[in-house]
């Protein structure tokens, strides 16, 4: 009988492990490499992530480099531009100096020639761009002849040689001289327009419009009054 039960045991032994240790379940081996598959695709996912995030930073850094040349470029200009403007005021105080070590010594004497010459002699030097020598020629006709027929062209004329000279002040008060003193000249609309430039290089933008209008209302058929609406719808597209 023990030598019948021995062998029953052990076969029944063995096919218990058999029951007890089953292989691989095909679930949990799919969802394993599921798992495994999700994981890799968010280590992807990430990496791209972070290269966007590089981009981004190399697109911004681009963007501000742009900004600093473009800013570069304007203190650039600018620079230029103040040294053109040194040049020609040395170029105007050279030529200034130049022409007072030439005059006589001896106070300025009345042009022999009378006013039509002498106003003729300060056009000519206007012309010829030698403005110096315009703004002195003009300034000693009004002082020798006030009471030319001329006075107001030759006033007219010194405010454009002050202008042109970028002496802005200066040509707007040649130019109010030829309005107060010379209220009929033809000259006028010509006046109040260049008044109001000369307000307007000085950023006195409400005295600019007024002179502008003025020419507008009072002389609305003359060349001055074509300038005046086009400098005036320039302003207001400035804002000013």
């Amino acid at each position: 009988m023990r030598r019948l039960l021995v062998p029953v045991l052990v076969a029944f032994s063995t096919g218990g492990c058999t029951l007890l240790n089953p292989g691989p379940d095909p679930a949990l081996v799919k969802a394993t490499e599921v798992e495994s598959r999700v994981g890799a695709v968010e280590k992807r996912a990430d990496g791209m992530l972070e290269l966007q995030r590089q981009i981004d930073n190399l697109e911004k850094q681009g963007r501000d480099l742009r900004g600093q040349l473009e800013q570069s470029n304007h203190e650039r200009e600018a620079l230029k531009s103040q040294v053109r403007d040194l040049y020609a005021d040395l170029d105007k105080r050279t030529r200034d100096l130049e022409a007072r070590m030439a005059a006589p010594a001896a106070a300025v004497a009345a042009p022999p020639s009378g006013d039509r010459d002498a106003y003729a002699a300060a056009l000519d030097k206007l012309k010829g761009r030698d403005y110096a020598g315009a703004e002195k020629a003009f300034v000693e006709m009004i002082a020798h002849y006030p009471d030319s027929s001329l006075a107001d062209n030759a006033k007219y004329w010194l405010g454009e040689t002050y202008y042109v000279e970028k002496h802005y002040p200066e040509a707007l008060a040649a130019f109010q001289r030829v309005l107060h003193e010379h209220p009929d000249s033809r000259k006028v609309p010509d006046a109040l327009l260049k008044a109001g430039y000369s307000c307007y290089e000085q950023k006195k933008y409400k005295e600019s419009r007024d002179y502008l209008n003025r020419v507008l209302k009072q002389y609305p058929d003359s060349n001055a009054a074509t300038e005046a609406r086009e400098r005036l719808k320039h302003m207001t597209g400035e804002g000013r």
